[in-house]
């Protein structure tokens, strides 16, 4: 009996070897195209809309004349990569579309997102978060915000609670490590915005700080304005107001007949915001020995309009008249239109719009390295420029007299 197990055995053996001769080398030729088949996928389903279903493993496999296990371990490879994605029962599909498409191709689990903000003051911050939740929540995501002063308080408040994309606002705070390294840990994704950060191994959204510079005094040049001056908050470099001055100071110097820039540093005395009593007291003090006092100004900081006008005004210059500014901050959506400053920035659905590209971007992308984007901001015609010859100095009168 043991004799005729090993014959049937050895006839089962001898039948493989001849039948079946070419199916026992094809997985070792399948080993050696391998990274050929992934690359002819790579770039037909490249070619593909988003959204768009891919052919079945079945028919990649029939048309590339391999096996359906080597298709798979080609599918495999390109998930990885963030260019396909599949869905039980509803085979795959290119990624890299809307969110919103998350439920046409089949109710993945829905992108869960935290937005998270320092609680520092911030109009322009709150309109931001509160606008990309809505639109996120629009889109089929779950979407929360949360606002934190400390690191204890938002570990208290995130628990266990675990994201696929985290989106932080630290605004004008110094932004701890231990913060940073606990959001990651919530987080498969990290997005900042609005300040630029480096080696962090974090996606960054921010405006493009030398950009906007470049456009304000580009701006007042063609006004006819050659000495500008810049009106800034004295802050620590991590709100990013060295930077601004280091771009002022750049770029103007780079055009073309520049006179004196001065530069004057508000300090504000409490923390919602400068008043136009601070602005007046830093325009006197550091434009008292200035003998040609500048035409236009480019103001950067936490200043409303009113507080802008108030102070320029208490210290001599009436605005436009006597002096033009363009803010780069000043918020002035919900102003009336003739009340609006002239300001370089960027508005609220033009940030949110950019942050939702970048979590749709990254949610498809999952394994590409971490991206810096420079946001570019636009100029925004207001009531507070007007042209000049060029030739007359500012028209200061006593102050409060205007």
């Amino acid at each position: 009996m043991k004799r005729q197990y090993n014959s049937y055995k050895m006839f089962d053996y001898v039948v493989r070897l001849l039948h079946g001769a070419e199916s026992r080398r094809l997985p070792m030729q399948e080993i050696s195209s391998g990274p050929a088949l992934v690359d002819q996928l790579r770039a037909e389903f490249t070619t593909l809309e988003a959204g768009s279903r891919v052919p079945t493993m079945r028919d990649v496999a029939s048309r590339h004349e391999v096996s359906v296990f080597a298709v798979q371990r080609a599918f495999e490879l390109l998930k990885e990569e963030g260019l396909i994605q599949s869905f039980v029962g509803r085979g795959s599909f290119v990624t890299g579309g809307d969110i919103a498409e998350s439920r046409i191709l089949g109710q993945a689990r829905a992108a869960r997102v935290l937005i998270v903000s320092h609680s520092t003051p911030s109009l322009r911050g709150y309109k931001i978060a509160h606008s990309l939740q809505t639109e996120l929540l629009q889109a089929g995501c779950r979407a929360v915000t949360v606002s934190y002063s400390d690191a204890i308080e938002l570990r208290d408040v995130l628990g266990d609670g675990r994201y696929d994309v985290c989106v932080l606002q630290p605004r004008r705070s110094i932004l701890p490590v231990e913060v940073l390294a606990m959001l990651k840990s919530k987080a498969k994704h990290m997005i900042v915005e609005g300040r630029e950060l480096e080696r962090l191994d974090v996606d960054v959204f921010v405006r493009n700080r030398a950009k906007s510079m470049a456009l304000a005094l580009n701006f007042l040049k063609e006004l006819g304005h050659e000495r500008v001056g810049l009106l800034t908050e004295e802050l620590d470099a991590a709100a990013g107001y060295a930077d601004i001055e280091n771009h002022f100071v750049q770029s103007h110097a780079s055009l073309p007949g520049a006179a004196g820039s001065p530069i004057v540093r508000a300090v504000a005395h409490q923390g919602d915001g400068i008043l136009g009593s601070e602005i007046s007291e830093a325009l006197q003090r550091d434009l008292a020995n200035v003998s040609e006092l500048p035409t236009g100004f480019i103001v950067s900081g936490r200043f409303e309009p009113a507080s802008i006008k108030e102070g320029f005004r208490a210290a001599g210059f009436k605005i436009p008249s006597a002096v033009s500014v363009v803010s780069l901050r000043v918020d002035t959506e919900t102003y009336p239109e003739d009340a609006r400053f002239t300001s370089v920035g960027r508005t609220t659905e033009h940030v949110v719009q950019g942050l939702v590209s970048m979590i749709e971007w990254r949610l498809s992308n999952p394994n590409e390295p971490p991206v810096q984007v420079l946001d570019n901001p636009s100029v925004f015609a207001g009531f507070s420029t007007i042209r000049v010859d060029g030739t007359s100095g500012s028209l200061r009168v006593a102050p409060g007299a205007c």
